[in-house]
C-alpha cells in the first residue's frame, strides 16, 4: 500500500494520512478556520483509501477542487494551481459527491478557492524478491492463483501518455460519438448515487444512431485510444469524467438532440426499424 502524506505548513513536517479513515480538506485544515466561505465536513473534499488505492473525492456545493502536480516551487499559487490542474473536480451535486480521482505516485498539490494544499504519494514497499529454490522445490501456479484478482493487462497499466489529446481531438471531431457517450454516462456527469449506464438500445433510439452496436464500438475505440491493451471498460467514464472529456454541457446537447427526435417522430421511427419496445413501468398500488 503506497503511503500519502500532507505537508503541514505550521509544524514544517510531512503527516502521514490515515487509510482507515477520511482525510478532510475543511475549512479547518486550509485555512486554520479563518476563511468561513469553506466547509466543514463532510460538506468538503477528502483523501481516503479504497479498493487499494488512494482517491481525491469531493462533497463541495460551491467551490472546484483543483489537482496539479507539484513542481517544487517555494511559493504556492492558487492561480499556478488552477492554469496546472490535471483533474478538476466540480461542485456537486446536493448531497452527493463529484466523480472522484485516483492519486498516482509522486508530489500534488489541491487547489480550494484561494487555499492550496500540498501533498506526497510514496510507493509501496516492494518486499525482496524471494531466491528461486532448485527446479524440485519451484511449485506451479495454482487454478486459484491464476483465477483469482484482476487480468494482467489491467493490473497497473496507466493510460497512454497522451491519452488525453487522443481523446479530446476524437471528440471534438466526433459530435455523434461525444453525444452518444454523455448520454449514456448521464447519471455519472451529474453526479447521481449508484450511477447506472442507459441501455444501449435507448441511446441508439434517443440519438437516432446506425444499429445496436454502435455505443459499444464508440466504447472500444475510446479505449483503445486511452489504453494499449483490453480490459477497461469500467474505467472508462472515470477517465472520461476525471479529464473533463465528458461534460454537463455534451449532456444537455445530447438531451436536447433526444427531444427534438422524439418530437419529429425520428425515435418512432428508430423503435419500429430495430423492432424496440420500451419496457413498461409497473402501475402503483
Amino acid at each position: 500500500m503506497g503511503q500519502l502524506f500532507l505537508w503541514s505548513a505550521p509544524r514544517g513536517v510531512w503527516a502521514a494520512c490515515p487509510p482507515d479513515e477520511i482525510t478532510w480538506l475543511d475549512r479547518g485544515l486550509l485555512s486554520g478556520n479563518k476563511d468561513l466561505k469553506l466547509h466543514r465536513a463532510p460538506r468538503c473534499a477528502g483523501l481516503r483509501y479504497v479498493q487499494h488505492r488512494w482517491e481525491l473525492f469531493s462533497r463541495d456545493t460551491t467551490n472546484q477542487v483543483y489537482l496539479a502536480p507539484d513542481d517544487g516551487q517555494p511559493r504556492l499559487s492558487a492561480e499556478a494551481v488552477r492554469r496546472g490542474a490535471r483533474h478538476v473536480l466540480p461542485p456537486a451535486a446536493a448531497r452527493y459527491e463529484a466523480l472522484a480521482v485516483v492519486l498516482e505516485e509522486g508530489p500534488w498539490l489541491i487547489g480550494v478557492g484561494p487555499w492550496v494544499l500540498r501533498l506526497r504519494l510514496d510507493a509501496p514497499a516492494r518486499p525482496p524478491a524471494r531466491p528461486a529454490g532448485p527446479p524440485s522445490q519451484q511449485q506451479p501456479p495454482t487454478l486459484d492463483a491464476a483465477v483469482v484478482g484482476e487480468p494482467p493487462a489491467r493490473r497497473g497499466s496507466p493510460p497512454r501518455p497522451d491519452a488525453v489529446a487522443r481523446v479530446r481531438g476524437y471528440l471534438d471531431r466526433n459530435t455523434t460519438a461525444r453525444m452518444a457517450m454523455a448520454y449514456y454516462y448521464q447519471d455519472y456527469i451529474l453526479g447521481l448515487p449508484a450511477p447506472q449506464t442507459v441501455p444501449m438500445i435507448e441511446v441508439v433510439i434517443a440519438l437516432n444512431l446506425s444499429g445496436e452496436g454502435a455505443v459499444s464500438d464508440h466504447k472500444k475505440q475510446l479505449q483503445g485510444l486511452i489504453w494499449s491493451e483490453r480490459g477497461h471498460a469500467r474505467d472508462l467514464a472515470g477517465f472520461l469524467l476525471a479529464h473533463d472529456l465528458l461534460t454537463s454541457a455534451d449532456l444537455d446537447q445530447a438531451r436536447q438532440v433526444a427531444a427534438d427526435n422524439e418530437r419529429s417522430g425520428v425515435c418512432a421511427m428508430a423503435r419500429q426499424r430495430l423492432q424496440y419496445r420500451p419496457r413498461e413501468t409497473p402501475k402503483k398500488a
